[in-house]
């Protein structure tokens, strides 16, 4: 190696060597530590000394010496020995010195230095030279705290993340104490690569399932148990899968809201429609109009869990408000639809009153849709309208009333005193007709097509017993005429089926159409308080009159069938007893009077 001093600038005087001169030399350790210290955690760092001189440096790797003759005038040695850094050390300072010595001497007899100066020069490199060797052993032994403390670190972090994963130290671990400091931590990062890699996987599971607790306890408005925000202490499988549990249960929660939520948005929209209700009206309707979205399949899905201006969200309170302004709704389109319904039949009765056209209708018809409050305001109009043309054809309308309370009053057989009561009726003068006289008109007919709707039932069973007694009585006349018989062939069998058809009918329905008519009119005596009249005569009575008519026929067809068979009976004992007094005087034998007492016992 060379030793360079650095010459002074032009123009100042140098008597000696001072602080001031820069002398530096390169030390062969600080080269190799370069490449053969290189770890995980000092890769970036340099450890080689800066040179602001030229000369030859120890070449990089190995420690290498020079063997052989060494030429000076060169930068390059002929041959390269690999020896120990000591051996080294002592020998290329042995060299430099020598070298350095030559060429000192060289230059201060040259200037001219004496004994004391050249002493004095000695003494400053010696110093120097001291004080770099001092340095070098610094940095090397800050080098190694450098790697103490990184090796410290990293039993730390591994230790932390094993305990948080549960894992048990690697043994081979607890032998690194004969290792050199570079080979510890060599390990030990190799050990913590694996063990990061395993935490940050656990980390980012625990991360995913702790937002999603978070959003959905914050959409719940539920409070989350603190134990689930804490990722770092436990990051075991066991941890996680505790999570997953966690964030099972309230996906579960979270989807079972929704969906109640929805259908409740749903219900509320359908309503909304079609009472025709402006999302503007309310903030919770303007919320309710603007909750559903389609999501990719094409069904409907809450725009956001959380509450919005325009989203109810699945807070703990939105079924609630959903539920009630459900109801509201539900109860607000009843009343609605009642009301409309009822203004419909009055329009509609006062349309067929009135004779209105059937193009106005279907004009009017047309203008309504819905439930909404323009239906209802429309319908308020058209009644008013009504009711105007109605006080235009009054006389013509009350009139018309009358007819229908006649033919009612004939339907439903009331009686005179019944129609009597209605004193309306009576009123002739027409400067006296007025709304009023209409309006009572109109409430007796719906009286009385009241009464006729809870007579039917009666009337149909009544009818239906007047045909069959009209059948039975058809029935009786066939059986009295014996020409039916005369016919032949198919004529006679349809005859004779129509006839077993018409007696099966008879014994049959009769009975039960009996029975059941004389439960309903006995009910209606007991509702109204009066006998179920037809044609001005108590049904029952009629029924009686009836029963006690055909009796009398059926008793008056026994006599004369009994008459009619003595008469036979009588007959035929006349004959034979003539029959019998023929052949005994003929053959001259007489019938004991025994036997003949005998046949007239048995004929008789």
């Amino acid at each position: 190696m060379d030793l360079i001093i650095e010459k002074p600038a032009s123009g100042t005087k140098r008597t000696s060597a001072t602080p001031g001169t820069r002398l530096q030399t390169l030390s062969p350790c600080s080269m190799q530590k370069q490449d053969y210290l290189r770890s995980p955690a000092s890769t970036s760092r340099k450890h080689s000394t800066t040179f602001t001189t030229s000369f030859v440096q120890t070449p990089s790797g190995p420690v290498l010496t020079p063997g052989g003759d060494f030429d000076k005038s060169t930068t390059n040695s002929t041959t390269m020995i690999l020896l120990s850094p000591s051996r080294t050390i002592a020998d290329s300072l042995t060299s430099l010195a020598s070298s350095t010595a030559q060429q000192l001497e060289q230059v201060w007899d040259e200037v001219g230095y004496n004994p004391e100066e050249r002493a004095t020069q000695l003494s400053d490199l010696l110093r120097q030279f001291r004080n770099l060797c001092d340095d070098k052993i610094s940095e090397e032994r800050g080098l190694a705290d450098t790697f103490r403390a990184e090796i410290e670190n990293a039993e730390e972090e591994l230790e932390i993340l094993q305990s948080c994963l549960k894992q048990s130290i690697d043994p081979n671990l607890q032998k690194m104490a004969s290792l050199s400091l570079t080979d510890q931590l060599s390990s030990l990062e190799n050990s913590l690569e694996t063990v990061r890699q395993e935490a940050a996987v656990a980390r980012e599971d625990l991360a995913e399932c702790r937002q999603v607790l978070i959003e959905g306890h914050e959409a719940l408005s539920l409070p989350l148990d603190g134990k689930f925000t804490d990722i770092e202490s436990d990051l075991t499988m066991e941890r996680r899968e505790h999570f997953h549990v966690e964030v099972a249960d309230i996906k579960q929660q979270v989807s079972t809201r929704t969906s109640a939520v929805v259908q409740l948005i749903q219900d509320c929209q359908h309503l909304m429609h079609d009472l025709r209700i402006e999302e503007e009206e309310m903030p919770l309707d303007r919320r309710i109009a603007g909750s559903l979205v389609r999501s990719k399949d094409g069904s409907f899905m809450l725009a956001s869990k959380l509450e919005t201006e325009t989203c109810v969200g699945i807070g703990p309170n939105v079924l609630e408000e959903v539920t009630q302004r459900s109801a509201r709704l539900t109860s607000e389109k009843k009343s609605r639809k009642a009301k409309i319904q009822q203004m419909g039949i009055e329009i509609h009765t006062m349309w067929e009153k009135l004779r209105i056209s059937d193009e106005e209708q279907q004009k009017f018809t047309r203008s309504v849709q819905g439930l909404g409050m323009d239906t209802i305001a429309k319908g308020q109009e058209e009644l008013r309208r009504l009711h105007n043309v109605k006080g235009e054809m009054l006389n013509k309308l009350i009139l018309e009333s009358r007819d229908r309370i006649l033919m009612l009053w004939n339907e439903t057989n009331t009686t005179q005193q019944q129609q009597k009561a209605f004193l309306s009726f009576e009123e002739d003068n027409e400067s006296h007709w007025n709304d009023d006289l209409l309006d009572q008109h109109d409430e007796y007919i719906i009286i009385l097509e009241a009464r006729l709707e809870q007579m039917k039932p009666i009337l149909r069973i009544l009818e239906k017993r007047e045909e069959i007694l009209a059948e039975r009585t058809e029935y009786e006349e066939l059986q009295h005429n014996s020409e039916r018989l005369n016919q032949r062939g198919a004529g006679l069998a349809k005859q004779l089926m129509r006839e077993e058809k018409m007696a099966k009918r008879i014994k049959r329905e009769l009975p039960k159409l009996t029975a059941a008519l004389e439960e309903k009119l006995l009910d209606w005596k007991r509702e109204h308080g009066e006998d179920f009249q037809v044609g001005g005569k108590v049904y029952l009575d009629i029924m009686r009159i009836q029963d006690i008519q055909w009796n009398r026929y059926k008793e008056n067809e026994s006599k004369a069938k009994l008459k009619k068979k003595q008469k036979e009976r009588a007959l035929t004992d006349n004959r034979f007893t003539q029959k019998f007094s023929s052949k005994s005087t003929n053959g001259k034998k007489k019938a004991p009077p025994a036997k003949v007492r005998r046949f007239k016992e048995i004929n008789r």
